[in-house]
């Protein structure tokens, strides 16, 4: 009689274990998705603000080469775009920054710019460039100009049918760059990947 009392009480207190061992690892799991998005965000503001140094970085370089002065200057140019974003007067204008200041990271951002601003082989061309010589220069949200370039003549090149160059300009993103992001500081790779489906 005792051993079936005692048979008993441990089948309930093994439920009972089992019972909270499951109802932990529950709360466990819903705590754990709960983390997820935090985790996701805190891991794009640790990658903006590594972008933002490259940024600082490139544009501690510039002052080493140009005066306050001219540096003003191209900003100045620079910031018509911002003002008065696809007008006559933004192109010319960046065009004009791009011609006093080739070597500046702000003149990666201008020709982007005006790869933007451009349509068909004009756009492309722009877009190269990007890619060939402004490769490394950034924006202050931590957008690689040349990666972005990338990013678009892909775009550009798979609503043109041509597969086999999109697909290798994404592939280079994914495997060279999968860290750099869009002006919404959106992984390229996460755009690349809802794009395709």
């Amino acid at each position: 009689m005792q051993s079936k009392v005692a048979i008993g009480i441990l089948t309930v207190l093994v439920i009972a274990s089992l019972g909270w061992s499951a109802l932990l690892g529950y709360k466990v799991n819903q705590l754990e998705k709960l983390m997820t998005p935090v985790k996701a965000q805190q891991a794009a503001a640790d990658r903006q603000k590594t972008l933002h140094e490259q940024f600082v970085k490139k544009m501690a370089q510039d002052q080493a080469k140009y005066t306050p002065e001219q540096l003003r200057d191209a900003e100045q140019l620079y910031q018509v775009a911002n003002q008065k974003w696809g007008t006559l007067e933004a192109s010319n204008s960046l065009k004009t920054m791009i011609q006093k200041y080739p070597d500046i990271d702000r003149t990666g951002c201008a020709v982007l710019y005006v790869a933007q601003m451009s349509q068909g082989e004009d756009r492309a061309r722009y877009l190269q460039d990007c890619i060939d010589k402004y490769n490394d220069c950034f924006y202050g949200d931590g957008v690689q100009v040349g990666v972005y370039a990338r990013f678009l003549l892909a775009q550009d090149c798979r609503s043109k049918g041509e597969r086999a160059k999109a697909d290798a300009l994404f592939n280079e993103i994914k495997s060279k760059y999968p860290d750099a992001v869009d002006h919404g500081g959106n992984l390229l790779v996460d755009s690349i990947k809802a794009g395709s489906k």
